[in-house]
Parts: C-alpha cells; structure tokens; sequence
C-alpha cells in the first residue's frame, strides 16, 4: 500500500492486529478491576429492558435467507477476486498511470516499461493479469475479466433480491427487533460489551430471545448500513454512470 510516496507491505497488518488484540484484552482486564467500571458493567449489563426481546425464534425464512446469502455473497468474493486477478493495481485517477496507484498486488512496473512510447514497450492491464486457480476465482484461468463480471453483476442481482425479501419478511414479523435500536441506551450497553468481551469474560448469552448492545448495533450496520452503500458504490463505478456522471470511482473501473 502506498502513503505518501513510500510503499508498505500489507503483511505488516497481522503483527500490528496481534499486538493491538494483547494490548486491548490487557487494557479490558484491567479496567475492570476499578469498582466504578465493575458498577457501570452491572448497571449496563449489555441485554435488559432497552430493547423488547423476540420470543418466537429463527423462523425458517429466516434461516432459508441466511444460507443464500452467504451463498450468493460467495460467487460474489470469487469472482471479486477474478477481476481483482485481471487488474491487480488500484488508482483513483482515469487513466490508473504506472506508479500511481495506492494499492498494489503485484511488485513495481519495470523502470523501462513505464513509458508510453513506443507503443509495443508500454505497461498494459495484461501484463499485469495473474492467473487464479478454478477452485479460487470465477471463472479461474487469466483474461477472464468479461465472465468474471457477468459472474459477479448476476450474483449482485440475486443477492439483493434475497435482501429485498430479507427486508419485507423482517418487518413484517416482527423479526427487525432483534436489529434496530429502539433506545439510546443501547449505545452504553454496547460499549459495556466491548469491555467485557475484552477482558475475556463474555456478558451473558440470551442471542436466541435478544442481542446484546454491541450485537444490535454490529446487525444493524451489517444490514442496514453497509449493503445500501455496497450497491451505492457499486453503482458508481458502472460505466454509464461514470460517464453521465462523471464519479471518480466510476472513472477507475470504466478504464
């Protein structure tokens, strides 16, 4: 990943994820010796009368639903990750120019390739690809970018359709009480979670009646946030889009 004008190898995120996991779960264990937080954690347990509990289960939609989401958001990552194979360099600028881009899954374009003259030296897309094995990537192979996205854009469909129903079944059953929160108070029963899922001692599980406070409010991003800005941003980088538009991210897929 590029900062700046220096390069950093991703691989650096599992040690500093390592240690900011030691150094978290010391911290949680430590602050829960200090009486007031153990009397905050007993007057915000993390389940209780903030939010109205579900009595009736997992239905069987609900269950149905699950499984083809992750289905459908399976074909979805392998053939992401064809694609990402087919031009493994991401830029913000049109033209995605050697050196330019702030992520890269390759090494350095060669010095005596960066130049666009003549034509037959210059840097391409192509040289770029990798191939993915067929157990990986959808279709597998290398220069499959035109099936990977019919992959890709086909599963898109079926997966909001799946969420489309997930949505109607989920207020029409009362089923969206396990996710939306009704009161603030969830937001401190939330952080007292953390902290005790932090300190290795886990609140108590009552996940089949009501969520806990960090549980309702991870849900609720997870369903109510990030897919309305999945196919946001997805649509943004349509070609068609990008052109009437003009949107940056657009621009960058449309090359």
């Amino acid at each position: 990943m590029r900062i700046g004008k220096r390069w950093y190898s991703t691989a650096w995120l599992i040690p500093i994820t390592v240690a900011g996991l030691i150094i978290g779960i010391a911290v949680c264990q430590q602050l829960r010796t200090y009486p007031a937080v153990q009397s905050w954690i007993a007057a915000h347990p993390g389940t209780g009368d903030f939010q109205p509990p579900v009595i009736t289960g997992f239905p069987v939609w609900l269950r149905i639903l699950h499984f083809l989401n992750l289905l459908f958001m399976l074909f979805i990552i392998r053939a992401g990750l064809q694609i990402l194979g087919d031009h493994p360099r991401l830029g913000t600028d049109a033209g995605c120019e050697p050196g330019r881009a702030w992520l890269r899954l390759r090494g350095p374009v060669p010095a005596d390739r960066t130049a666009q003259e003549p034509p037959e030296r210059a840097w391409t897309a192509k040289d770029d690809a990798v191939t993915l094995p067929r157990w990986l990537g959808i279709p597998g192979i290398r220069h499959s970018i035109g099936l990977a996205r019919w992959w890709h854009f086909s599963f898109d469909f079926l997966w909001l359709l799946t969420g489309a129903a997930f949505y109607a079944l989920l207020f029409a059953t009362g089923q969206w009480a396990r996710l939306v929160p009704v009161n603030w108070s969830v937001f401190p029963n939330a952080v007292s979670t953390a902290v005790q899922y932090g300190s290795l001692h886990f609140p108590a599980n009552r996940g089949w009646t009501q969520y806990n406070g960090l549980q309702i409010l991870t849900y609720f991003v997870v369903v109510f946030v990030a897919p309305p800005l999945a196919l946001a941003t997805g649509l943004l980088q349509a070609p068609a889009i990008a052109a009437k538009f003009g949107t940056g991210w657009g621009r960058l897929n449309a090359r």
